[in-house]
């Protein structure tokens, strides 16, 4: 027979049903045996950020066929960035290793598998073991983390339905077998991602006198949030409703309905009073300030939190929305400020070249900006200086709202559990890459971030 010919005679083992395909859990992902354990047909789906061990076996023989996703193949003491489409022969006896550079499928076909044929040099694990490690740490520290939000709420309603014809009345769709559903926004939003993380959180803000501000306090009761809403009769609480086509996943027209104007002093009062009340600010590990530009984060108000913060010595995040020439001066005292790119534009100034706002904004700045820039992921920023980047993680953008609270959340979370400011950027950063494929406003889970990190 020429050498290195394999023809296996007389198997008594058949093939697995498409419905009986035997299935292995594994470190890295999961196996999908397609045929049986002698003709070696399997499906490997590894994770992103996961890696199975360096192997080899002394008789083994086997082609690989990279699906879908990325990969990289280390064979022996060299290194392949495998795409869709590629393929490649591992022999007898050649040490390899897969490493998952994003969620893939690959095919494996190979001559007789036996385990006492298997010899492996490194288990298989996380990617970036020791980054790992430490911020699963930091997730697990989640739940004795307790924050203070203070900012715009309002209540985000989603009017959902199928488009099936145009209105003869005018050209417009129609809307039908529509489904009403509500959830806290602004602030709200921010407090939700916070306790879907196992955090504790109380919020502070203004709201009207309506059936809005109540709709919110049973929305914030039900996801565990603590509210202290001043009421203010003369406001309305702000609403923003979106108008939905969900068989088209497209969003037809968004109402708002709001008051903007600054809060008047005796609202204001209300509000610093609520602030000084005993240990409101001091069993705080983070204070977050939730700017919408609606009127709640007033001058005096910015100015009073910084100090009870620096008494109590408990950073402040703001998520800022720029409004007023003097605006940016309200970010100074700031331990992080996570502006979007056009926050940043508006902070930076007009003549200021795209690639350099966040090192702008920092130099005004005695904390860091941690700037998200949607598909170019995150910089963080400090004294002039781009300190940290991070790549975007996300793999199907379905809908932005939301996302910045996502990641001033994790960012406060990560700064009270004592986090580095790049584990922090990091870490928020990949929770947004999670909440930016679904719909509407959404939050994430602990088992959600794990498994992104």
């Amino acid at each position: 027979m020429t050498k290195g010919l394999f023809v296996q005679k007389g198997s008594k083992a058949g093939f697995f049903s498409a419905s009986d395909t035997h299935k292995e859990p594994k470190v890295w992902g999961e196996e999908h045996w397609i045929v049986n354990k002698e003709y070696c047909g399997k499906k490997l789906l590894v994770k992103k950020n996961r890696r199975c061990s360096v192997h080899l076996h002394k008789e083994k023989d086997e082609v690989f066929y990279l699906q879908s996703g990325k990969v990289l193949l280390e064979i022996e003491h060299e290194s392949y960035t495998m795409m869709p489409g590629d393929y490649a022969h591992i022999p007898p006896g050649t040490k390899h290793r897969f490493t998952g550079l994003e969620d893939s499928e690959i095919m494996e076909f190979s001559t007789e598998h036996r385990e006492e044929d298997s010899f492996r040099h490194e288990l298989s694990g996380h990617a970036e073991p020791e980054r790992y490690a430490r911020q699963s740490a930091l997730l697990q520290n989640f739940s004795q983390q307790n924050i203070l939000v203070i900012g715009d709420i309002m209540l985000d309603a989603y009017t959902e339905g199928s488009v099936e014809r145009i209105s003869p009345e005018a050209p417009v769709p129609v809307l039908s077998s529509c489904t009403r559903r509500f959830v806290p926004g602004g602030a709200g939003n921010v407090a939700a991602n916070i306790c879907a993380l196992g955090g504790s959180v109380r919020v502070l803000s203004v709201c009207g006198g309506d059936s809005a501000a109540q709709q919110l306090r049973d929305l914030c009761a039900a996801h565990h949030i603590a509210v202290h809403f001043v009421t203010d009769q003369s406001r309305r609480t702000t609403v923003k409703e979106r108008i939905v086509d969900t068989r088209a996943r497209q969003q037809i027209v968004r109402i708002d309905t709001e008051d903007t104007q600054p809060i008047c002093e005796e609202i204001e009062r209300q509000l610093l009073a609520l602030l000084s009340a005993q240990q409101t600010v001091s069993s705080s590990g983070a204070i977050l300030l939730s700017d919408y530009a609606k009127g709640v984060l007033t001058p005096r108000l910015f100015e009073h939190i910084y100090t009870l913060a620096e008494r109590h010595e408990i950073p402040v995040l703001v998520d800022p929305k720029p409004h007023g020439s003097d605006y940016l001066s309200h970010l100074k005292r700031a331990a992080i400020v996570t502006p979007n790119t056009s926050e940043a534009q508006q902070l930076a100034g007009a003549g200021v070249d795209t690639p350099f706002l966040g090192q702008v904004v920092s130099q005004q700045v005695s904390g860091s900006v941690l700037w998200t820039r949607g598909a170019k992921g995150v910089d963080v920023c400090r004294q002039g200086e781009t300190r940290f980047h991070a790549d975007s993680v996300a793999c199907d953008v379905v809908d932005v709202s939301g996302a910045g609270d996502t990641v001033v959340s994790v960012s406060a979370l990560c700064l009270a559990a004592g986090a580095s400011i790049e584990d922090t950027a990091d870490m928020a950063n990949r929770a947004a890459g999670v909440v930016v494929g679904k719909h509407g406003t959404a939050t994430l889970t602990p088992e959600e971030l794990d498994a992104v990190l």
